[in-house]
């Protein structure tokens, strides 16, 4: 049994080690900065989307490219390591804000602008595209500003 107890320790010591007895939560400036990467490399891939769409299908098409790279976008700010602690709680603030804005608001909006195009029905791609526009993102914004994500915040 002698034999074993160094064993049994440096078998608990090891598997205390790999379940996360250190601390290795990023700071709020870490978690900004990879926040503001997603954002910036979200709007550059957005950039020209769109630029030479001329008939309604390709406008709608355009859409769609707006809609994938939306939930990209989401799901990269979503799967980011938070900070602990009330950091922690504004990262997930941000990242929540941010899914209900896009998500819940934003692409039903998109995928009803984008059948509209398709349809070719004029006054519900205007209803669309002022839903767009009347998206609150006052939540998104402040939890972003707080982090110090400046490119996540609308200016």
């Amino acid at each position: 049994m002698k034999r074993l107890a160094p064993i049994l320790f440096a078998v608990l010591t090891f598997g205390l080690a790999a379940c996360g007895g250190g601390d290795d939560a990023p700071t709020k400036e870490e978690f900004a900065e990879e926040a503001n990467k997603v954002c910036q490399e979200a709007e550059a891939s957005l950039d020209d989307v769109g630029q030479n769409a001329e008939s309604p299908q390709e406008i709608a098409d355009a859409v769609d490219q707006v809609i994938e790279r939306s939930r990209t976008a989401v799901d990269d700010l979503a799967d980011l390591e938070q900070p602990d602690g009330e950091d922690g709680e504004v990262a997930q603030r941000f990242v929540d804000a941010t899914r209900k804005e896009i998500e819940d608001e934003g692409i039903p909006a998109l995928e009803d602008l984008r059948d509209a195009l398709e349809d070719e029905d004029q006054a519900a791609a205007q209803e669309a595209a002022q839903r767009l526009q009347g998206i609150e993102t006052d939540a998104s914004n402040k939890a972003a500003t707080e982090l110090g994500a400046d490119a996540c915040a609308e200016d």
